[in-house]
């Protein structure tokens, strides 16, 4: 599946990704997982339809990434400080600005570091991974 251009995807060779279908099999939202480590992963949302936001959608990600499928205990968030709608999106997923990079973005546009640890998700319904041992 194709992301749109409007979500301005930059694909990784780690990439992975959730996507939210309506009836008639169009894409309504996107989750891009890449640039895994051993407890982490970055995330980048893209929400065409907010309706997906009332159905489920941030579970499955979080399940997804916390829970067996990718057993990781951090998503790190990247966004240029201008991107004034995400940056509240993001907040209301339950990410926490952890540091800005001055000009990170651009001249004048720093980027924000996000972050939300498993334990302080809201969204997660599977178990942690028992074992310690990461999957992906």
């Amino acid at each position: 599946m194709q992301i749109p251009d409007e979500a301005r995807p930059r694909y990784c060779a780690d990439t992975k990704g959730i996507v939210a279908l309506d009836r008639l099999g169009e894409m309504q939202a996107a989750c891009i997982l890449d640039t895994w480590s051993h407890n982490a992963c970055q995330l980048h949302m893209y929400v065409k339809n907010p309706f997906v936001l009332k159905h489920g959608f941030q579970e499955e990600i979080a399940n997804f990434v916390f829970g067996e499928a990718s057993g990781r205990e951090l998503l790190i968030g990247v966004t240029p400080a201008d991107n004034t709608r995400a940056l509240k999106f993001n907040k209301n997923m339950g990410m926490v600005e952890i540091a800005r990079i001055p000009d990170g973005y651009d001249k004048g546009i720093d980027y924000v570091i996000t972050t939300m640890k498993r334990d302080e998700c809201r969204w997660c319904k599977e178990p942690a991974v028992q074992d310690g041992a990461q999957h992906g």
